[in-house]
């Protein structure tokens, strides 16, 4: 009787595992993959084009793919250290971009200081009488005006804001 019972549960065990069905196929695992490596790829790319980005998303989006592609290789008991290496070349992606992001917004702060520190003293000027042009901007100054028109585009809303405020003025003038 006993020995009936036991082979009822093996075969009850092995039953189980035989109908136990993976839920994804080799071709899925390279898909996603596939997905992972060109978000990374994309990101990298993107870090070096424009300075600003909204980490938290990229994060999320990122999050989803990798728990997607774990999902598949443990679905399919497979270890891959693709999977580490790609994880390792977003983190570095994500560090580089944040620090060229940090960079950035420094030299960008740096530049709408000399200008606004120019305009602060020639404005005190123009209480005085004196006009303002365009000809009496120094050299640092429309250094500081020429970065700022050029990265208009990857500037802060802020840093946006004070230059077009300052350009304004100094077109009225």
């Amino acid at each position: 009787m006993k020995t009936k019972a036991t082979l009822l549960i093996g075969t009850a065990v092995l039953a189980l595992e035989s109908c136990e069905t993976k839920n994804y196929t080799e071709e899925d695992r390279i898909t996603v993959t596939t997905n992972l490596e060109n978000y990374v790829d994309s990101v990298e790319s993107a870090v070096q084009m424009v300075p600003v980005h909204n980490w938290s998303l990229i994060d999320e989006r990122y999050d989803s793919l990798d728990s997607r592609a774990e999902k598949v290789y443990n679905d399919l008991k497979v270890e891959d250290d693709n999977l580490e290496m790609i994880e390792e070349r977003y983190e570095t992606a994500v560090k580089n971009g944040k620090a060229q992001a940090e960079n950035f917004e420094r030299t960008a702060d740096m530049h709408m200081n000399n200008v606004e520190t120019w305009w602060d003293k020639t404005t005190a000027d123009v209480e005085k009488g004196t006009k303002n042009t365009a000809e009496d901007i120094e050299d640092a100054t429309q250094e500081s005006l020429d970065w700022l028109e050029k990265n208009f585009d990857k500037l802060s809303d802020d840093t946006k804001k004070k230059y077009e405020e300052v350009t304004m003025k100094l077109q009225k003038d």
